[in-house]
């Protein structure tokens, strides 16, 4: 999972440009998904490295 993070937010605003300019991802607000999931991701980092 710690790798697709770091892909995911290496490539951030590529993978956001490709689905903001795809009208299938913007019907189905993946866009505003993806971007959840990266906030999520961050938040479990910070804790972890919080907690350590």
């Amino acid at each position: 999972m710690a790798e697709i993070y770091k892909y995911a937010k290496r490539y951030r605003s590529q993978v956001m440009t490709a689905l903001d300019n795809n009208p299938t991802t913007k019907r189905t607000q993946l866009q505003h998904k993806f971007e959840q999931v990266i906030a999520l991701m961050e938040d479990n980092i910070y804790e972890c490295c919080s907690e350590a």
